[in-house]
């Protein structure tokens, strides 16, 4: 899983300096092999073309073929998002899964039905083809 929201490579105050070197090489050991499944983690607050977790799954996965991409976030940046996932500028093999972020304290239960509730009346989100959204496709799909 490539998941790289809240690492710069700017140090903050207590991390080592060369924190985002060993992050991205325990990433590597993991997704380098052809076996692996690269699970890619992309906000849809960010512009997928220009994400270094893309740069870094191409990086092993020069096809794609065994990459997939999580949108998480949808809720956030529902704009564009159905013309991101439908156009695959970044050329996603597996495709993608546009899931709803827990928010706060609800319970798993409460997420998946507001996260259904979501997909299915937000006016831009609803467009979205039922068979790339929600974490039960994302559980089927990882199966």
């Amino acid at each position: 899983m490539v998941d790289l929201p809240g690492i710069t490579r700017v140090p903050v105050h207590g991390q080592p300096e060369n924190i985002y070197d060993q992050i991205k090489d325990i990433i590597m050991e993991y997704i380098r092999p052809e076996e692996s499944i690269i699970l890619n983690v992309l906000s849809a607050t960010v512009d997928f073309i220009t994400c270094e977790s893309i740069r870094i799954s191409r990086s092993v996965d020069k096809t794609s073929l065994r990459t997939l991409a999580v949108v998480t976030k949808a809720d956030k940046s529902p704009e564009g998002l159905l013309e991101k996932v439908t156009a695959n500028d970044v050329n996603i093999g597996l495709g993608y899964v546009c899931v709803r972020n827990r928010i706060g304290d609800e319970s798993y239960e409460e997420t998946r039905i507001e996260e259904e509730r979501l997909f299915e009346s937000h006016p831009m989100l609803s467009k979205i083809d039922k068979f790339i959204v929600g974490v039960l496709v994302l559980a089927q799909r990882l199966v």
